[in-house]
């Protein structure tokens, strides 16, 4: 079933990978906001990389694992911490590569959202997530919330405007789908906003899209406001972010395209430019 097809936008299980970085502390404090609003269950997972027994010095190796059951412990302390605020939580402590390992997590534990600390670095035309946090951008099931390094220390989870950016093309409606039933759940506005390359030339196909948008959206009652705008330019991802900016919104919702595990960063356009600049969270959900 599409997700927008879906009575209300619920999340009943919200994974939180963590290193215990100031970056994926802020991602907690974030999910914790989510998870007050509709009881969820925070689930804190910590992935450790496997150890190599045939290369790595016995000391070393020895090393690795203390420093392995020293991660375990702090996991579970945060993971009292939290249950002695009166949060639902558990903690899943995995061993292996990041990304498999967090996607296994996905599925053997049915969680909804995915809430993900980002970090760039300046000066480069590109976002720099790594290629685990790029593969689970554009693998994982269910929608990902990025917190990225622009996001102010004090936003919340709380939504009073949303701004949702589509190509409009009729595959994207399951997308404004969402955003808007997300919106209407919230009492939140609703931005629609049509991102155009430079270079392309085609107009909008409105009929297409509306008939597409009036398919996925055919259980949600009232529409929220639309700012129906072509953003032409050779940095479309800063216009966005510009708009959230002078705004004031509170969310991004974005597509994201399916890739290979083996995928390395996200190439340099408008994905990568909103997650890296965005003054608020950015969602993502996959796109066909």
């Amino acid at each position: 079933m599409p997700i927008s097809h879906a009575v209300a936008v619920t999340f009943e299980h919200i994974l939180v990978p963590t290193d215990f970085s100031d970056v994926s502390k802020r991602a907690l404090e974030y999910a914790k906001t989510l998870a007050k609003q509709g009881n969820s269950e925070l689930l804190l997972a910590h992935v450790s990389p496997a150890a190599n027994l045939i290369s790595t010095p016995e000391a070393a190796w020895i090393d690795a694992m203390e420093m392995e059951g020293l991660e375990e412990q702090e996991l579970e302390e945060r993971g009292s911490a939290l249950r002695s605020e009166g949060y639902r939580a558990r903690t899943i402590s995995r061993v292996g590569p990041l990304c498999d390992e967090l996607l296994s997590t996905i599925e053997q534990n049915n969680v909804d959202l995915i809430v993900l600390g980002t970090h760039g670095r300046t000066g480069v035309e590109r976002l720099l997530l790594g290629s685990d946090a790029e593969a689970l951008l554009r693998n994982a099931p269910c929608p990902v919330i990025s917190i990225g390094p622009g996001v102010a220390e004090n936003k919340t989870g709380d939504l009073r405007e949303i701004i949702c950016a589509t190509t409009l093309e009729p595959h994207s409606a399951e997308l404004v789908a969402y955003a808007q039933k997300l919106a209407l759940q919230h009492g939140a506005g609703l931005i629609l906003l049509h991102v155009k390359d430079v270079m392309n030339k085609t107009d909008v196909d409105w009929v297409s899209f509306d008939e597409a948008f009036h398919y996925y959206a055919q259980e949600t009652p009232g529409k929220s406001s639309w700012l129906r705008t072509s953003l032409r330019g050779a940095a479309p991802g800063m216009r966005i972010v510009d708009l959230a900016r002078q705004r004031g919104s509170d969310l991004i919702v974005m597509g994201a395209r399916r890739a290979s595990s083996t995928a390395t960063h996200l190439s340099p356009g408008i994905a990568g430019r909103v997650l890296l600049e965005a003054p608020c969270p950015v969602m993502t959900l996959l796109q066909p």
